[in-house]
């Protein structure tokens, strides 16, 4: 019984530990997911941003929400800039995607004055599918 009884315990351990590790992983401070979402607040609509807001603030699952407000900026902040996948074609990777229920945009390219919001460049799906430029601040609202 003995040797049972390790066995639980060195399971139990295991698991202490992985959710230990998991905490750490997700240790985005309050301050950081507010400097994240406002980084953030040009790319999404203003109910989207208080939804998040509200989300890495108060529940169960703030440190969830934190983290996921961190990676979305660090998607942003790391995307192609105007030009960078010129060539590329269809292998060009849309880093962001914004949808309504009559068009889809996938945004390969951000402006690379400013903080990004002035065009974005990429595919919209409508009735027809379209690839060029369009006004970034536009598009999270259409």
């Amino acid at each position: 019984m003995k040797t049972n009884e390790r066995n639980t315990d060195a399971r139990s351990q295991v698991k202490v530990e992985g959710a230990q590790a998991s905490t750490i992983r997700r240790g985005v401070t309050e301050r950081q997911a507010q400097e994240s979402l406002q980084k953030l607040g040009p790319f999404i609509t203003r109910g989207q941003w208080h939804m998040l807001w509200k989300l890495c603030q108060q529940g169960e699952e703030q440190a969830h929400f934190r983290q996921m407000v961190q990676d979305l900026t660090t998607r942003i902040e790391v995307m192609p800039k105007t030009y960078e996948t010129d060539g590329q074609g269809l292998n060009a990777v849309a880093s962001l995607h914004y949808f309504t229920p009559a068009f889809d945009f996938y945004i390969t390219e951000k402006d690379h004055t400013g903080n990004g919001t002035q065009q974005a460049f990429g595919l919209a799906c409508a009735h027809e599918r379209e690839i060029g430029y369009t006004a970034a601040v536009k598009v999270p609202v259409a």
